[in-house]
């Protein structure tokens, strides 16, 4: 796997960059860019726009739609839209039936390893 990072300069008061890109490269050679920014002209909340080989994908909130704002029916995903909700069914539903839970830490390390790489990077960025 590779892994970059880059960032935009200090904010002189809040101490922290106010704009970061991740790139990433897999094993298999899909590669995922991240472009985050706290300059957000408009109202509070985000979207996500997902663009991959079988389409483009633009999330909000509980809405999908696609590159072209065609709403997407996910009414059948699951039993709820709400993340907080569906977390703690898997979690309960982990402790019933005795195993590991999705979000366990363990399968968060190798994401946590990578992150703390991308934060030395940007370290000796300076």
């Amino acid at each position: 796997m590779q892994a970059n990072a880059v960032q935009g300069p200090i904010h002189p008061e809040l101490g922290i960059a106010m704009d970061m890109s991740i790139q990433l490269k897999s094993e298999t050679g899909a590669i995922c860019t991240l472009s985050l920014s706290f300059n957000n002209d408009g109202p509070l909340g985000t979207f996500f726009r997902y663009i991959c080989d079988n389409g483009t994908w633009i999330a909000r909130y509980d809405d999908l739609v696609t590159g072209k704002e065609e709403p997407v029916d996910v009414s059948k995903v699951d039993v709820s839209m709400n993340g907080i909700e569906l977390q703690d069914r898997e979690f309960i539903a982990a402790i019933r039936e005795g195993r590991e839970p999705n979000s366990s830490v363990a399968r968060v390390l190798d994401c946590y390893r990578v992150l703390g790489e991308l934060e030395v990077q940007l370290e000796k960025q300076g």
